[in-house]
């Protein structure tokens, strides 16, 4: 236990030494484990999870490309243009805006809100200098430190609860890139994001007035930025703070801003086509809110009226899908969802829905396929996982059930039915260390089914005879006595 302990610190004490790297923006010196490329590849990881964690990029090539030329614009004057930098609508009405190391993003929701282009200007500035300034990367060099903390923490612990600590410690969930910054990070995203747009040539005031918009959102409308006002600075700090440096850098008299530096006509041309499309969504979002709440056929109606005001959503379609297959109306089902993927080819909660309806119909083969595709286009879905981990078991093919269900049971970890199929995978497979791990976690969990926890009661005492457990703590035993 010494020797853990000694050397999990001797971890820490290299990285301190070995990982302080220059910050771009502030010039000074700052410990980060996180290399660029690391920070790129985590951010590509991410990319399709946070994609359809947001129900889908918004289809409009033209809008596309004049966002994405906004957001080149500024990533050419930060402080980081040689890291790549890709722009996405995303199809919600939520509200929000946020980057990640390779990637910026805005919800379609939120766009409808803005008034001009320097306001669009102000924000992606903002989030662009998170992501130059190495916000991300700090956030996961604090993660990994944690994490050796944990380890020296295990030393003390019994072995799930380790495993459980370990686990959170671990995992790097898309908040810790989005809406976990500390207020100083904030600020300091203010005041350079400010600065971009300014060197960009749009009017840094605008910067304020977005500070104005984000505080209306703040009344009861769908909206991550809920928690993001909560936990931030105060808005009436953040535009001194903005108003600082726009005053320390005379960004009013530099002859930077171009035009009048607003560009509200041409914004509001822009975004004519979406802020339709938002309407329609009006529809879709009470839809949704009516299939969770089971009124499956009031939830197929509200989708029918959101196509018949814009028929080019994949959205509206899957929720057609979803509405008639809860209704087992399953051809009409596999119609919508089919419907969908003509729309947006990449809309793999459409597949995830074929999947559904081939699985239910006993056509294993057909649902393992749309699984497949489901969960290489969105790798963090769980539900695609368990899909493809059921399809293959169920065609008896143990062996390649293993990895989904793997996944699905290391991130739903209160599911003993999962641990149970998973357990069953490996034990027909003939692995018989992992089998019997499984079924130890799944009787942990707390199995229902009383023939499922007497088969994993049995199947535990086997195995524990054919891996010589027993005898190991017979071992034990006898060394501890001196006998």
């Amino acid at each position: 236990m010494f020797k853990k302990i000694v050397y999990s610190l001797l971890i820490v004490v290299f990285a301190c030494l070995t990982g302080c790297q220059v910050n771009p923006v502030s010039g000074e010196k700052q410990l980060r484990l996180v290399s660029a490329d690391q920070e790129l590849k985590m951010g590509h990881g991410y990319h399709p999870d946070l994609i359809f964690m947001y129900d889908g990029e918004y289809q409009d090539p033209k809008l596309k490309r004049y966002l994405g030329t906004i957001v080149q614009r500024l990533h050419k004057v930060s402080h980081r243009p040689e890291m790549p930098m890709d722009f996405t609508v995303l199809n919600t009405t939520m509200l929000n805006a946020f980057a990640i190391p390779g990637h910026v993003y805005a919800t379609r929701g939120f766009l409808a809100e803005l008034q001009n282009e320097a306001q669009f200007a102000a924000v992606m500035g903002h989030e662009i200098a998170h992501v130059t300034a190495g916000h991300a990367a700090q956030n996961m060099t604090s993660q990994m430190i944690t994490s050796v903390g944990l380890g020296v923490m295990g030393s003390f612990m019994d072995e799930s609860t380790t495993s459980q600590a370990l686990l959170m410690g671990s995992q790097l969930g898309v908040t810790l890139l989005g809406l976990s910054y500390s207020r100083e990070h904030e600020h300091q995203a203010d005041r350079v994001g400010t600065y971009y747009m300014a060197l960009a040539g749009w009017d840094p005031r605008q910067s304020i007035r977005m500070q104005e918009i984000l505080g209306s959102f703040h009344t009861g409308k769908p909206s991550s930025l809920d928690k993001y006002l909560s936990t931030h600075p105060p808005m009436d700090e953040r535009i001194a703070d903005i108003q600082n440096v726009i005053s320390e850098k005379d960004m009013l008299n530099a002859g930077l801003i171009q035009g009048d530096g607003i560009y509200e006509k041409r914004w509001q041309e822009r975004m004519s086509q979406l802020k339709q499309v938002n309407t329609a969504f009006k529809e879709y979002d009470e839809g949704t809110k009516l299939y969770s709440e089971k009124k499956y056929q009031e939830a197929l109606n509200a989708a029918k009226k959101a196509v018949k005001m814009n028929p080019r959503q994949a959205q509206f379609y899957r929720l057609q899908g979803d509405a008639l297959t809860q209704l087992e109306q399953y051809k009409e089902a596999e119609a919508a969802y089919q419907t969908a993927l003509t729309k947006d080819a990449r809309y793999v909660p459409a597949n995830i829905g074929l999947g559904d309806i081939a699985l239910a119909q006993d056509r294993y083969a057909r649902a393992e396929a749309q699984y497949a595709i489901a969960a290489n286009g969105c790798p963090g879905n769980v539900m695609a996982h368990f899909g493809l981990g059921v399809a293959r078991f169920l065609q008896d093919k143990y062996e390649e059930a293993i990895a989904p269900l793997t996944l699905v049971s290391q991130n739903v970890p209160a599911a003993g039915s999962v641990h149970f199929m998973l357990a069953t995978a490996c034990y027909q497979a003939e692995k018989w260390q992992p089998a019997y791990d499984a079924y130890q976690r799944a009787l942990q969990a707390d199995l229902k089914d009383e023939d499922q926890k007497a088969t994993a009661q049995k199947r535990v005492q086997e195995l524990t005879q054919k891996l010589g457990l027993g005898q190991e703590e017979e071992v034990d035993k006898t060394d501890k006595s001196g006998k």
